[in-house]
């Protein structure tokens, strides 16, 4: 067993980051982990990896893996408390915790078997606040609190809303409560689809081409023109020019490809540009948070298909998270076995 504190065992930590739907893979993560024998010390959670999180120090990972399979898109609509004031968020965030957490015999975060913090985030200052006391089930709720979907919640003073504002995977939480190895599960970077599953090769077309267009390349091609604006030479003015053909060729085989579809793509709907545009966000912080405050190991379920409001596919995100350890099995025992030395 890994999660020993003899024979100079790393104190592991697991970071669980924010993804709504997509979330659901930290069960699959952590049941693989455990069939290999790895137990974290401290967990911290964010958004969804607060929910899950919970689940699994409070020892009811079982019950919420079987109460996720069982979601359908009935029963998600059925624990929606409506907002009818849309005071705050659409939806109230009280019923889908309330749900699970009435069965939990910890109702307060200090009295988990397993420490655990959930991330939140104070609405006015933009303080990142780290919840390791208080109420399990509220915390929870304040930590899922998208911004205008789920109403945010009065803690102490304070109104939270959701931990992936500030925070989207809290590695440097799991080492501020003593892990000397984090295990981050990531479940964000791996983009969601652009357009449905009918339309697989335009889709994928425009999924490369966004990535091309968040790379360096188009500040290559303003750099080769303020370059020529300089009185640059003839070979940098070839190369600029070259660069503009081929990146207005990419847009126009694009537009081409979205023209030749009889079916077009249906604009996105308010939940769907509210969900998306918290989703770039959140890569970009996490992407500059990371930088700073690495973990030892990253999974990545590959959860990219499933949209984040589409809590129907629990069951084949926790499989997807499984998977992926299953693929990372042999580097995740090397990393622990070397900080053990």
């Amino acid at each position: 067993m890994v999660n020993g504190l003899n024979n100079g065992a790393p104190r592991i930590g697991l970071a669980l980051g924010s993804g709504a739907a997509k979330g659901f893979a930290h069960i699959g993560v952590l049941r693989a982990l455990q069939e290999m024998g790895i137990y974290p010390h401290v967990i911290a959670g964010t958004s969804m990896g607060a929910f899950v999180g919970a689940a699994y120090s409070a020892g009811h990972l079982d019950r919420l893996e079987e109460w996720a399979r069982l979601l359908d898109n009935w029963k998600v609509l059925s624990l929606l408390d409506i907002n009818w004031t849309l005071s705050g968020g659409v939806i109230g965030g009280i019923k889908p915790f309330r749900a699970f957490f009435e069965e939990v015999e910890y109702k307060q975060i200090e009295d988990l078997p397993v420490p655990f913090t959930a991330i939140a985030t104070d609405l006015h200052s933009g303080q990142e606040i780290w919840l390791q006391q208080g109420n399990l089930q509220e915390a929870v709720s304040a930590s899922c609190s998208i911004p205008g979907l789920l109403s945010a919640k009065d803690l102490s003073g304070r109104w939270l809303v959701d931990g992936a504002v500030s925070n989207p995977v809290p590695v440097d939480v799991c080492r501020a409560m003593g892990a000397t190895t984090v295990i981050a599960i990531d479940v964000t970077e791996d983009a969601a689809p652009l357009l449905d599953r009918e339309h697989g090769e335009v889709r994928s077309v425009i999924s490369a081409a966004s990535q091309v267009a968040d790379t360096p390349l188009l500040e290559a091609e303003s750099e080769e023109m303020e370059q020529l604006e300089s009185g640059s030479n003839d070979q940098e003015r070839r190369f600029g020019e070259g660069l503009s053909r081929l990146v207005e060729q990419g847009r126009e085989q694009l537009n081409h490809l979205r023209g030749s579809r009889e079916t077009k793509a249906s604009p996105p709907g308010m939940f769907d540009t509210m969900r998306r545009a918290m989703e770039i966000l959140e890569r970009r912080h996490k992407r500059t948070r990371m930088m700073g405050a690495p973990p030892d190991v990253l999974i990545r379920p590959k959860v990219g298909a499933i949209g984040g409001n589409e809590y129907a596919r629990a069951g084949e995100a926790i499989e997807l998270g499984e998977k992926e350890v299953v693929r990372l099995r042999s580097w995740i025992e090397d990393t622990l076995r070397q900080d053990a030395e």
